[in-house]
C-alpha cells in the first residue's frame, strides 16, 4: 500500500493504563509478557500510551523508504508531522461529530469511524471533520448506501469488473448505475452472505435518516452471528468429509 508516511519515535506518558484482560485474551497469551510499551502480567494488560508521535513524511509523496534512508529520518526535522494525541483527543471530544446522528463522543462510542484512509478533513481545527461516524451509525450508514438490487451478471454496474473475450461482462459488483448504492466482491459471490446481508439492510434500513435504533442494532448482531456459526458448522461439515 501507498504510505509516505512512517513513524520516527513516539514519546509515551510515564503512568501506564492497566486493564483487566477476559478470559479469552488471557488464554491466547502467555502468562507473562514483557514486549515494549504492552505488558501483560497475571491477566493484567499494562500500556504506555502514546502522548506524542513523531511522522517521517517522504518528500514528493513517494513511498516511505524510497527517498530517504531509514537511517536518517531522526535527523530531518523538516520531514516531520508531528501528531499530539491529548490535543487529538480533545478536539474529538469538543468538536467532531458524527456525519449520521451528528451527536459527539460519548464514553466507549467515540466518533472516530471513517470511510477510508483518505477521508476529508475540515478547514479549520475547531471545525468537525465530514465523513466521520460512531460506529453504529456507520453501520447504518452503509446499510443506506448498500447496493441489493436483484439484477444479473451483466447488468447495469458502472465500475465492475469486465471480463470474457471481447470485455463485455460486466460483474455485479461496485457502483450500482439503478440504485447508486455498492456491492462488495463478497456479495456478488458468496449467495449465503449475500442472502444474510439482505436480511441485515432490510432492518437497518427501516432505521429513519439521521437516527439510531438499539432494538434493530440487536438484532442485526444476533442475524452476523448466526451467520457465522452456521459457517463455522459448515466449514467443520467440509472438513471432516475431505478427510
Amino acid at each position: 500500500m501507498h504510505d509516505p508516511m512512517i513513524v520516527t519515535f513516539e514519546i509515551r506518558s510515564p503512568i501506564p493504563r492497566i486493564r483487566k484482560m477476559t478470559p479469552k485474551m488471557a488464554a491466547a497469551y502467555p502468562r507473562v509478557s514483557l514486549r515494549g510499551p504492552f505488558w501483560r502480567i497475571a491477566g493484567r494488560e499494562i500500556y504506555w500510551r502514546a502522548l506524542i508521535t513523531v511522522w517521517h513524511v517522504e518528500s514528493n509523496g513517494a513511498d516511505a523508504g524510497t527517498v530517504c534512508r531509514p537511517s536518517t529520518w531522526k535527523r530531518h526535522p523538516h520531514h516531520w508531522k508531528i501528531q499530539v494525541h491529548p490535543m487529538q483527543r480533545a478536539r474529538r471530544w469538543l468538536f467532531q461529530r458524527c456525519a449520521w446522528c451528528n451527536g459527539p463522543s460519548r464514553r466507549g462510542d467515540y466518533v472516530n469511524i471513517s470511510e477510508g484512509w483518505e477521508h476529508d478533513h475540515a478547514k479549520h481545527w475547531w471545525q468537525s471533520d465530514p465523513g466521520v461516524y460512531h460506529r453504529d451509525c456507520q453501520t447504518i450508514a452503509e446499510a443506506h448506501r448498500t447496493c441489493t438490487c436483484t439484477i444479473a451478471k451483466g447488468g447495469p454496474w458502472t465500475n465492475g469488473t469486465r471480463v470474457g473475450h471481447n470485455r463485455d461482462i460486466l460483474l455485479p459488483w461496485g457502483r450500482c448505475a439503478t440504485c447508486n448504492g455498492f456491492r462488495s466482491h463478497k456479495a456478488a459471490t458468496d449467495a449465503r452472505f449475500a442472502k444474510a446481508q439482505r436480511r441485515a439492510v432490510a432492518i437497518l434500513r427501516r432505521i429513519p435518516t439521521g437516527t439510531r435504533d438499539a432494538t434493530a442494532l440487536a438484532a442485526v448482531a444476533r442475524l452476523w452471528r448466526q451467520y457465522r456459526a452456521e459457517e463455522k458448522i459448515r466449514a467443520a461439515t467440509a472438513s471432516k468429509e475431505d478427510q
